[in-house]
């Protein structure tokens, strides 16, 4: 189930955990579990948002305040496992 997750958050490129329970039909207490595994394997990292980022960043902060959206993104050690898992 950890590879299911991490394909679609790969794919949807959403890491909410309501939108995967619904897309995988699995509880959202569940997916959380999942992510909290997959962030303690370091296959997914938070990433911080600060100022350097403000340039590439498309979550709408203004350049004096920044917001406290989360943006994750899977790991070079994640993608290894979704190539492996794909054959």
């Amino acid at each position: 189930m950890l590879i299911k997750v991490l394909d679609c958050l790969n794919k949807k490129g959403n890491f909410s955990a309501r939108i995967i329970s619904k897309e995988l039909n699995i509880p959202e207490l569940i997916v959380e579990d999942l992510k909290d595994k997959l962030i303690k394997m370091e296959c997914i990292r938070k990433v911080n948002c600060d100022q350097s980022l403000c340039e590439k960043c498309t979550c709408g902060c203004s350049s004096t305040k920044l917001n406290d959206k989360v943006d994750w993104e899977i790991t070079d050690k994640g993608y290894k496992i979704l190539n492996k898992n794909r054959g």
